[in-house]
């Protein structure tokens, strides 16, 4: 740990430096307060409790309804730590806010789903881009629903663009939040929603929905999700952040190339019935301790281009993402994190 004084006494130094090097191995655990969004990372939820002691770590796991309240409470020094979307990522860049990820979780959660009826194949863009057109024309436009300003969002967004749809004058979207995707398509409140994979494979499973589009892959990108520390635990606590991502990469070792692992331990932390979550990772999740740098810059290349930041900020990506203790838990190159 790093201390900082604001006095120059050679005495106090001294003091407080004998004081460090005599401190009890075993004194009380370093409590992490770690903001995690409601249905997902649940086999983090799990693991994280089972490696803690062994970094003389207490993590005090806070559940959050989206990254954008988890940012807000790191920049508050409300949290030390938080999940987060490439998308906060940048809008942390386009704010100035003091973050740094450290660690990566993975992606595949962008799923665009319509209900039992919807009349197109999966991936038929040029059907739905007729369909939009002949709705439009009949004065019933095409009803998406996504929650506003959401990652999701942004993906819709592009998604429609690049396949000539104008999200704001061919089509609806409405605001409304994840969980209640399920209800607002079966009951024809709208005819789609760009939802996130978990309530896309309840979905299929309990109404017959038909997913139309998973956005995942080279184009669209693949990391979606990391975890960030507040920048000055960075500079002040280095100690404790090398703790925090080493007890990370122990804790996702136990399930990140196993699926059938993944599906136990997201058992245990959420209500789905296992046929959803073996849909959710095995259909729609890629998991990864790695931090696709590439994936990011694309997406604030996408929020510059569709007006949703400042600037295009992927030349300062780098600078927001810091692999060097990731690198000592992991053993690799901060190169070979780069990837996925």
């Amino acid at each position: 740990m790093r201390l900082k004084f604001g006095v120059r006494l050679a005495g106090l130094a001294v003091a407080a430096m004998g004081l460090a090097l005599t401190a009890d191995p075993a004194a009380a655990q370093d409590v992490v307060r770690h903001g995690l969004q409601r249905g997902a990372l649940g086999a983090l939820k799990v693991t994280l409790p089972l490696v803690q002691q062994k970094y003389n770590l207490k993590y005090d796991l806070r559940t959050f309804n989206d990254s954008t309240t988890v940012i807000l409470a790191m920049e508050q020094k409300e949290l030390e730590m938080g999940n987060l979307t490439a998308q906060h990522v940048v809008r942390a860049i386009d704010e100035g806010m003091s973050l740094v990820v450290v660690i990566g979780w993975g992606g595949g959660y962008n799923v665009l789903f319509g209900g039992k009826d919807f009349p197109l194949a999966r991936d038929d863009f040029a059907g739905l881009k007729k369909l939009v057109a002949d709705r439009k024309a009949a004065g019933n436009k095409l009803k998406i629903g996504v929650p506003t300003g959401s990652q999701q969002h942004l993906k819709l967004t592009y998604l429609l663009k690049n396949n000539g749809i104008d999200s704001a004058k061919d089509v609806d979207i409405l605001n409304i939040p994840f969980p209640n995707h399920i209800r607002s398509v079966d009951g024809k409140e709208v005819d789609m929603a760009m939802t996130i994979a978990p309530f896309a494979a309840l979905a299929v499973s309990t109404t017959g929905a038909k997913v139309f589009h998973h956005v995942y892959g080279k184009d669209a990108g693949q990391w979606e999700i990391g975890q960030a520390v507040r920048t000055d635990l960075v500079k002040q606590k280095p100690d404790l952040v090398q703790r925090i991502v080493s007890s990370h990469v122990d804790a996702m070792k136990m399930f990140v190339a196993d699926v059938a692992k993944q599906v136990e331990f997201e058992q245990k932390e959420t209500t789905f019935p296992k046929p959803v979550v073996e849909m959710i990772q095995k259909e729609f999740l890629r998991l990864t301790i790695k931090v696709t740098i590439d994936d990011i810059k694309l997406t604030a290349k996408q929020m510059f281009e569709l007006g949703w930041a400042k600037k295009d900020h992927s030349a300062e990506v780098e600078k927001y993402v810091d692999l060097s203790f990731l690198a000592k838990a992991t053993g690799m190159s901060e190169q070979e994190l780069k990837g996925f």
